[in-house]
This record gives structure tokens, C-alpha cells and sequence, in this order.
């Protein structure tokens, strides 16, 4: 695929952007400094609540809340596929890999291409489907994060 390019996959934000002057890497850092200083201070100030209660039952709960951040990794996200000839040409390659990721195709719409996880995996959020939008010479892929990168892989084989 020597005519085909791949954009960045970036999220879909739906609020106002904020701008942020660290690099991803320093991003990751404070967060998982902040993640594990607030994780261990929730749990002190909870056995400081109560200090009869059993500690398992205050750092499981505190643990799996601070888990949420990887829920991120489900967030919507979109990226772009260009090509120099018509994207239309693309669709079929991108429902090959599609269906190793396990999508099938739920609707087809002039330009539009809706790809959906199987009912029988769990869970089916309807926020894991893709949405691929056909223009000229360019396809827009919006969909979970995970799933995007997965899919980047399978397309640029």
C-alpha cells in the first residue's frame, strides 16, 4: 500500500480543547505519580475514617477506582486513511480487516460504512462500534481508541 497514508489517531473531544505544554511522555509520568500518591492517600485518609474496618475492604474499592483511567482506552478517536485514488476502493480491504477484528458490517449508506462487535461478546457498547466516512481520496475512521490502533496495524500490513 505505497499510496496509502495513515494520519495520527487522535481523540474526539467533545468539549472545549485544553492546551497542555507537557510532552506525552511527562504526561504519563505525572499521571501515574499523581495515580499512586492519591491512590495511597485515599486509602490512609478511609483507615483514618474508620480503622476498625478491614483493609481489604478499603484498598479493593480504592484500587479499582483508580483502574478507571484505562477505561480511557475506550474513548471515541478518529484517524484518516489517504490515499491517491478513490477511496471507495479501500472499503473492501478495510472489511477484510475489520472482520479479523471481529466487526461485522451493520450499515451501509451512500458514504458511510457503520462496522459492529458481534451481540454474542460481552459487553456490546454501542460507543465500540466504527463508523467509516467514504470522501474522494480519504476515509475517516472514528471509533474506540483500542480498537483504532488495532485496526491501524491490520491496515498498514
Amino acid at each position: 500500500m505505497k499510496s496509502v497514508t495513515f494520519s495520527e489517531i487522535e481523540r474526539v473531544r467533545k468539549g472545549p480543547h485544553r492546551t497542555t505544554f507537557l510532552a506525552p511522555a511527562q504526561r504519563r509520568a505525572v499521571l501515574l505519580l499523581s495515580m499512586v500518591l492519591g491512590l495511597a492517600a485515599l486509602v490512609f485518609a478511609f483507615h483514618l475514617v474508620d480503622p476498625t474496618a478491614p483493609l481489604g475492604y478499603i484498598v479493593v474499592p480504592v484500587l479499582l477506582g483508580g483502574l478507571l483511567p484505562a477505561i480511557a482506552r475506550t474513548l471515541p478517536a478518529r484517524f484518516e486513511v489517504t490515499t491517491r485514488f478513490s477511496a471507495c476502493h479501500l472499503v473492501g480491504t478495510l472489511d477484510d480487516a475489520m472482520e479479523r477484528l471481529g466487526y461485522a458490517p451493520a450499515e451501509r449508506g451512500p458514504g458511510t460504512v457503520r462496522y459492529r462487535m458481534p451481540a454474542a461478546r460481552w459487553p456490546a457498547w454501542p460507543q465500540a462500534d466504527i463508523t467509516v466516512t467514504v470522501r474522494d481520496h480519504m476515509l475517516e475512521v472514528t471509533g474506540p481508541v483500542r480498537t483504532l490502533h488495532a485496526l491501524r496495524r491490520q491496515l498498514s500490513c
